[in-house]
């Protein structure tokens, strides 16, 4: 061999060691937490390198995994009321750990444990925490004269627990490609099959006199399926379950419900704190906490909490979770990591920086410790700030080691911070918070490219490429078309949807059995046009029915597409219930008491609305009517000594305006699903009968207003709460005055009366108020039998004052249509000087999705055909 060759050998030789070395100087730590006595895994556990600031904690399973490149020996297991658990370990090796803590008898070392019953008063770590209470407002980022920065989001979703089974079944060999971008968890093992990733740029401004908050979104991106999921509606769905995540406010919005803050004025009375020990993050020296709830089915976190101890008492780093037994729907799991540090105005990306707990990397400017409050000195250019936050949930049905579930994680990076720079009045003009554009525009590339704050890795790339492969595969599109009319009711066949399925067959006292069919047209049709009808034959009355409704829209965006624009030209002829919008529901169908009581109509209308982005609707609308009475609806009226029977002819004019500041929903092709927020909505409508136009017989005018509020009352729950009221004005029969929302179903209704029959009470003026409470399982959670059942309690109430003056009560000199009558006993009633008044007390959350309610009518018991009380069911899907 020559001397060449064996340098060559040589110098690979010292390669391979070189890359052996580098590789063997990682420790790796795995295993599972479990306890000792009752052999129950042990969620949110410290597992760290005992001597450095490098750890986890471990997830709902009690599963752990993390490493280093640091020379450490031993790993220090830490729980409030076990035991500290040291075990020595092999470094720069794989270690596979069981980890089987034994609770304490007496107190942990560095832990603060004290016997008997946990006490608030006289408790080191809950006098801390009222310290950090008492300073939210200095250390809130909100309270900068100016604030301005980019925050970039990715969210992911993906389907874990994916077994081979999974993979030899039958979607798994139809379509292979959907596993090019699997990936395993390091703690548990499982393997998950990413299939959702949504990007957004937002530009955020905030100032505090007068305190304003915008959100500019400047671009956003979903791997999306065209025709089967609405992307706003999405984007929207999104935003809401995964909302800013801000402990310095007193709840916290996640999926659409609130969870008390650990630093909320009240959390000394929802939760425990425990002091752990003292370390120092980036310099500042920091109380390290544990916080649990007192009643671990409560909407609360458990979790870690760093606070700087120095005069800021600001928060540092927060690992919040949930515990196993909380009063929960479909989360298995969530953990919530966010850290805090000091930026200077002008840097580029404060939250790019790697994720390191050695405080020796990464270190912001110098400070001295004792200066640490939030300043609101505008020559100040440097505030604290959120620069991590990662939220991670699994969702699903069920838990077990054999039950698939679904991964969401979001992460939010921040960059271009300028803080304390006067910014543009124009910036804060727009009353909704958040500002999307009216036409998105699809950026490029590039763009993206240039505008993230990290590029994505090969396994978020493939997703892109495995949406785009199942959207131009058949045997898919299929499938999520046999979805479509599972959760939509509709049918797609090329560019007509058929439906909608649930009216196709239902029955009532009129028309007997009612046959239906229909369809609209969809996007391949036109994106500006759209057409829907459907016609009616019942084989009782013997009468054909049908509808035909077109729709043009002028906006840039889809017919359907919020915000509308559109116009609107219909013909109906149909039957319907007094004061129902809907009844040829084939559930509806099973009704208490004869279900006779409808009017012919026959309506000819025309329809114009806008939409604007800020929350503000107008429409202005023309309809002519007639209407015919069905079954015990008679449309006579007493001509001296004679009794006639006639039509009702109308023409209409009218007007609305809706104000729903920062209102979200989601938005399928069928129906709008609104998110509800704490902001209310308004609307107010006139509208005026005109005499001698077409045929119409009366003048008259209707003046209405409504108001929609909800209250988001942590720990205690929400209220939504409805105010009505309305008036009207002129000489008119019956069913031109408000006839009021009775329900004679089995389902309760929240907008209508439930124990008033149809048609039972009428109005010219009125006012109402509709309060219904969701406790959230408050009351439940502190019984010990029913807590584990996750129950919720719910509470309404429902009142109605109104009346009829003198002049539309019917009689033989005013000619006005008579109340309806059976068999000689009345059926429509005034209210005579008191409220109709019923209330319920209802079961919520049975097997997560069933709520009953005892319902109570309290008074007028003595009308034709009313029950005293009745037992209302509803399926509602909620977290």
């Amino acid at each position: 061999m020559t001397i060449k060759s064996r340098l060559r050998l040589l110098s690979l030789f010292i390669f391979l060691l070189s890359i052996a070395h580098l590789t063997a100087q990682k420790t790796v730590v795995r295993g599972k937490v479990t306890d000792e006595k009752t052999k129950e895994t042990m969620p949110y556990v410290n597992v760290q390198f005992d001597g450095t600031n490098v750890g986890v904690t471990s997830d709902i399973e009690g599963n752990f995994y993390f490493d280093t490149k640091l020379s450490v020996s031993r790993i220090r297991v830490t729980y409030v009321g076990y035991k500290t658990f040291i075990l020595s370990i092999k470094a720069n090796e794989i270690n596979e750990i069981s980890i089987k803590l034994q609770p304490a008898t007496n107190d942990l070392d560095e832990v603060i444990v004290r016997s008997g019953k946990y006490r608030n008063r006289g408790n080191a770590a809950v006098e801390l925490i009222q310290k950090v209470i008492d300073h939210k407002d200095q250390n809130r980022k909100e309270n900068l004269p100016y604030l301005s920065y980019r925050k970039y989001e990715k969210v992911e979703f993906a389907i874990n627990n994916v077994t081979d089974k999974f993979r030899k079944g039958f979607i798994g060999r139809k379509m292979p490609f959907i596993f090019d971008n699997v990936d395993t968890n390091k703690a548990s093992g499982k393997v998950n099959m990413p299939f959702f990733l949504r990007e957004s740029l937002v530009d955020i401004y905030s100032r505090n006199a007068p305190k304003s908050f915008k959100e500019y979104i400047r671009a956003e991106k979903n791997t999306t399926l065209p025709g089967y999921l609405d992307d706003d509606g999405l984007s929207n769905s999104i935003e809401n379950m995964y909302r800013e995540v801000d402990f310095y406010r007193n709840t916290v919005s996640l999926l659409s419900v609130d969870f008390v803050s650990p630093i909320s004025p009240i959390a000394p009375q929802i939760y425990r704190f425990y002091i752990i020990d003292t370390v120092v993050l980036k310099e500042t020296p920091c109380v390290h906490l544990y916080f649990a709830p007192r009643q671990k089915a409560d909407l609360a976190f458990m979790g870690h909490v760093w606070v700087a101890l120095d005069s800021s008492y600001a928060l540092r780093k927060i690992e919040a979770g949930i515990p196993k037994d909380i009063n929960l729907n479909w989360v298995n799991e969530m953990q919530i990591e966010q850290e805090f540090d000091w930026v200077n105005s002008g840097e580029t990306s404060a939250s790019t920086r790697a994720f390191e707990s050695d405080s020796s990397k990464n270190r912001p400017p110098q400070y001295k410790s004792d200066s640490l409050t939030l300043s609101t000195d505008s020559t100040s250019n440097r505030g604290l700030m959120l620069v991590k936050d990662a939220i991670f949930m699994d969702y699903g049905i069920t838990t077990g080691k054999k039950m698939r579930s679904m991964l969401g994680k979001k992460t939010t990076t921040y960059n271009n911070f300028i803080i304390n720079e006067p910014l543009a009045d124009s910036l804060f003009k727009p009353l909704a918070k958040l500002i999307r554009p009216d036409k998105k525009e699809v950026q490029s590339a590039q763009y993206w490219s240039d505008n993230r704050p990290d590029t994505l890795n090969k396994r978020e790339q493939g997703i892109v490429k495995t949406i785009d492969s199942l959207n131009n595969y058949k045997p898919f599109i299929r499938v999520m078309n046999g979805l479509r009319l599972l959760m939509d009711s509709y049918y797609t066949l090329g560019k007509v949807d058929i439906g909608s399925t649930n009216t196709f067959l239902s029955f009532n006292g009129i028309e007997g059995t009612r046959f239906r069919f229909g369809g609209r047209t969809n996007l391949k049709f036109s994106e500006k046009v759209m057409i829907d009808a459907y016609a009616a034959y019942g084989t009782k009355d013997l009468r054909w029915k049908g509808m035909v409704n077109l729709t043009y829209s002028f906006g840039k965006k889809e017919v359907r597409k919020y915000p509308l624009h559109q116009l609107k030209v219909l013909f109906q002829d149909d039957v319907k219930v007094p004061g129902q919008n809907q009844f040829d529901n084939l559930a509806f169908s099973f009704q208490r008491g004869a279900n006779n009581r409808m009017i012919y109509t026959k309506t000819v209308g025309l329809e114009y609305l806008k939409e604007i982005r800020d929350g503000f609707s107008y429409s202005l609308n023309a309809r002519r009517q007639e209407q015919e009475g069905a079954g015990l609806i008679k449309f006579d009226y007493q001509n001296g000594s004679e009794t006639l029977t006639k039509k009702l002819i109308t023409t209409e004019v009218g007007i609305g305006l809706r104000f729903a500041p920062n209102e979200q929903f989601y938005q399928t092709p069928t129906y709008r699903t609104q998110i509800l927020n704490k902001h209310p909505i308004i609307n107010l409508s006139f509208s005026m009968g005109l005499k001698g136009i077409m045929g119409s017989e009366y003048n008259y005018q209707n003046l209405k207003l409504k108001v929609e509020k909800v209250f988001y009352l942590a720990p205690f729950g929400q209220m939504e709460t409805i105010v009505e009221g309305g008036k009207t004005f002129g000489q008119v029969p019956y069913p031109l005055l408000v006839l009021h929302r009775g329900n004679q179903t089995f389902f309760y209704q929240q907008e209508s009366y439930n124990m008033m029959n149809f048609l039972e009470f009428v109005s010219d003026h009125y006012a109402s108020i509709n309060i219904y409470h969701n406790f959230q399982g408050f009351i439940f959670n502190r019984i010990p039998l029913l807590k584990k059942l996750q129950w919720r309690e719910v509470i309404t109430l429902k009142a109605l004052w109104g009346g009829v003056e003198s002049k539309n009560i019917p009689t033989a000199d005013n000619q006005l249509l008579r109340f309806p009558v059976d068999n000689g006993a009345p059926l429509t009633y005034t209210l005579d000087g008191k409220p109709y008044i019923e209330g319920s007390i209802g079961i919520g959350n049975i097997f997560h999705l069933i709520r009953l309610d005892y319902v109570q009518r309290l008074n007028y018991l003595d009308h034709t055909g009313v029950a005293k009380w009745g037992i209302r069911g509803k399926v509602k899907f909620e977290f």
